[in-house]
């Protein structure tokens, strides 16, 4: 009895750390962005537009990524019929990369779009931020999930 008492608090104290860490992530994304508002110092007409071009791009994510993850399922469902064919698998993946790609290259529009609206000050600021927030930061985040997952 006091063993599964143990383990279920171990569980409940394991839940609510990770729960602490994906908040403070996300403390650490709003504080990056209104850093990067602050510093490019934004009109309100680029705040507006900004701010437009950021719901249109969120809702053409949505579909990506629903798009995405329909292209695994599909994939996982070849799998569990089994008895499938070298071109089916690899044709399957191969769609799941462009989708990945189709994700990225939207991405990388939209921050293009935003880049443009920016005045030649506020470039030079962004590409300054995009060191410590932006990109490179997010492959840094990528790189250490990876190796969590390997272990």
């Amino acid at each position: 009895m006091k063993t599964r008492m143990y383990v279920l608090i171990a569980i409940l104290s394991f839940l609510s750390i990770q729960n602490i860490f994906a908040q403070e992530r996300n403390r650490q994304r709003d504080n990056c962005q209104q850093q990067c508002s602050i510093k490019l110092d934004l009109t309100d007409e680029q705040q507006e537009k900004i701010e437009t071009m950021k719901l249109d791009h969120q809702m053409e994510m949505i579909d990506l990524k629903a798009n995405l993850e329909k292209k695994r399922l599909e994939l996982e469902e070849l799998k569990n019929e089994g008895n499938y064919t070298r071109e089916e698998y690899i044709n399957d993946v191969e769609v799941i990369n462009s989708a990945k790609d189709a994700i990225a290259i939207s991405r990388a529009n939209f921050k293009m779009d935003v880049y443009e609206l920016l005045d030649a000050n506020q470039k030079k600021e962004w590409n300054e931020l995009s060191l410590n927030c932006g990109e490179r930061k997010e492959k840094r985040n990528n790189k250490s999930r990876k190796y969590k997952n390997i272990n």
